[in-house]
This record gives structure tokens, sequence and C-alpha cells, in this order.
């Protein structure tokens, strides 16, 4: 069912939008952001942000969420759904609002796990490479393959934030926690050689100033007016970067990478080397183990490859071993066993 109050309750879609949103995620700065676009494009696409919220039905968010997102992949169909499914189970527990719900047709959709994604180590030390790709690229890579954290996270950082000496950082994840992130020895000197003799500011700025930096809030400026660089650009110059190796030659196996890849690949090479789970737990900053193993434990194809060549060189040994031992029943097998010690064959036995 659908339905909708009986009567107009006084409150429209946007001051819900709001109220839900404050009340909900004021807390959770990325939650919030996530879960405001998509009531800011369901609303804009319905018309109806001045509109009571007790006469907008369950068919008509289903429609904004069939027109929006339909034609996208599972995972963003099931994304929005959500957050579109958690307002109007506000929505319901506000009893003087209305009571409304999605259709019974309006699923979620079944998501196909993805088990390639992790990348060899061998094909990630390219990008490592001076000549792959500028400094601050480099250093935002290697920072967050090291340390698996999320690319937004690294991207937040500020240089107070960083404790070079010990080659860790102070960030804010995922659920707004704040927690330590720890690099190698790779990824801090790189972060030493972008930061140079800054003391403030964003740690990952923009080349030039960008064209609305007097928008921009103060603490995302740095010198020469730059900016903070945001996740978009950063993931369009990974994408384009792999997308230019994988069609040089067949030095590498992949075509293009998403920055999300650099995380998920760490996370499995770590499961690889033997990492147990509480210790992969406090670097992902997953809260349930079974997201974790579900997601990014699984052994790689690298892996799986070393693991066969390991077991075809031992049942090759075992097969060579066999050969040079003689064969059971043989002369040789017999006057082997008569000759140990204290044995003797079966007539001498009778005759003492």
């Amino acid at each position: 069912m659908t339905t909708v109050a009986a009567e107009p309750c006084g409150v429209t879609l946007s001051e819900a939008c709001r109220e839900w949103l404050d009340e909900r995620f004021g807390d959770k700065p990325g939650t919030y952001g996530r879960y405001e676009l998509t009531m800011r494009r369901v609303t804009a696409f319905l018309g109806t942000g001045d509109q009571d919220v007790a006469t907008v039905t369950g068919q008509d968010y289903f429609r904004a969420l069939k027109a929006l997102w339909g034609k996208r992949k599972p995972a963003t169909w099931n994304a929005n759904r959500a957050a579109v499914s958690s307002f109007l189970k506000w929505v319901r527990l506000m009893a003087e609002y209305a009571e409304v719900k999605l259709p019974p047709r309006c699923t979620s959709r079944t998501v196909d796990q993805d088990e390639t994604k992790a990348v060899d180590r061998e094909d990630l030390d390219v990008l490592w490479d001076p000549e792959t790709a500028a400094l601050r690229e480099r250093a935002l890579w290697r920072a967050m393959y090291e340390s698996s954290s999320r690319a937004a996270a690294l991207l937040a950082l500020d240089i107070p934030d960083l404790d070079l000496k010990r080659r860790r950082a102070r960030v804010r994840v995922k659920g707004g926690s704040i927690k330590w992130l720890h690099f190698g020895e790779l990824g801090a000197e790189l972060l030493r050689d972008l930061i140079g003799d800054r003391t403030e500011g964003p740690v990952f700025l923009t080349e030039s100033r960008p064209w609305n930096w007097r928008d921009r809030d103060r603490a995302d400026r740095g010198p020469g007016d730059r900016c903070r660089l945001s996740y978009n650009r950063a993931e369009e110059i990974f994408k384009a970067t792999t997308r230019a190796l994988g069609f040089a030659g067949d030095e590498v196996t992949f075509d293009f990478l998403t920055l999300h890849q650099l995380r998920h690949s760490r996370l499995t090479h770590l499961s690889e080397d033997g990492t147990d789970t509480p210790m992969l737990q406090q670097i992902s900053q997953h809260k349930d183990p079974r997201t974790l193993h579900r997601r990014y434990t699984k052994p790689s194809s690298s892996a799986v490859a070393r693991h066969m060549a390991l077991m075809d060189k031992k049942d090759a040994d075992r097969r060579r071993d066999a050969r040079r031992r003689p064969p059971r029943g043989s002369v040789t097998a017999r006057t082997a066993r008569l000759a140990r010690p204290g044995k003797g064959n079966t007539t001498e036995r009778r005759r003492r």
C-alpha cells in the first residue's frame, strides 16, 4: 500500500527532508551528503519540494527512482532506493506526517560480486614509477594503497593531521569516527616530498586556481589560491592514467582502474600474506568482519596461480622421489629389507 494522510499535515517535502537529515545524520557528514543528494534529485524530478509531504505517494517516489536510476547498475539503484526508503521510514514514525511506503515491486536488485577487483602487486608497481604520473598523484595512490584508506579520507587531510615521523595520519573515516591511518616507508617519503616546507592547508591541492575558488571554504584553500583536490578530479586522473597504461603494451594486465581498487587490492594482499581478521578490521575500519571477508579478502588470481605452482612443484618432487625408490617386491627391495640390523630371512629364523 502507498497510502497518504487523509489531510495535508502542513509540512513540505523539502522541510521534512531537512529535518530527517539533521536528526538522523547530523553527525555523519558523509552519509548526510549522499542522502541529501538523492532526495534533492528526487524532489527536483517530481517538482514537489513545496508540496505537502503527506500528499506525495509511494508511487511518486518509485516513478522518480525508475527515471533517475532505473537503468543504472544494481548497486547504484540499491543505494538510492535505500536512501528514499530510509526517509519514508522516518516519515512513518512521525505520526502527524503520513503513512507512505514504496510499492512492493520497488525491490532491491541482486548485485553480482566482482572477484577480479584485486590487482597483482607486480602490475601496481608501475603506478609508483616517477615516469608514470606527477608527485601529487603518486603520493595519493601510494598512501591510499599502503593505508587501505578510502580516497575521500585522504583527500580531506590537512597538513597538521600528518605525523610523518610515525608514518601515520589522523582522519575522519566513514561513519564519523576519527582514526589513525598508517603508511609505509615509500608512502611517507612521497608525502614528505609533496608537502615540502608547507605547514598548513590541505595536503593534496589542485595544480592551479579553480574557477570557483572564491566559493571554496577557507579551510580548503592553499598557497597561490590553489584549493583542495576534489574526489571527482582525482578519480578522473587515475582512470585516465591507468587506461593509458593498459593500452601502452603488455606490461600490465588492466585496462583501467578505479581508486577504490587500490584499497581492495591492498586488503587482498594483506590477507594473502596471512594477516589475521582483527588486524585487517583495524586497518580497513570495517565493523563487521563478514563484510570484510565477503568483499575484500578473497585470494587474487595471482595468488591462486602461485598456490597452484607450489602444488605442482610438490607433486613433481613426490613423483621424482617415487622413481628413485625401488619398486615394491623387487629383488633390490627384498635385499634391502633382509640387510636391516636384527632382521633375517624366515628360514634363518626357523633354524634358530
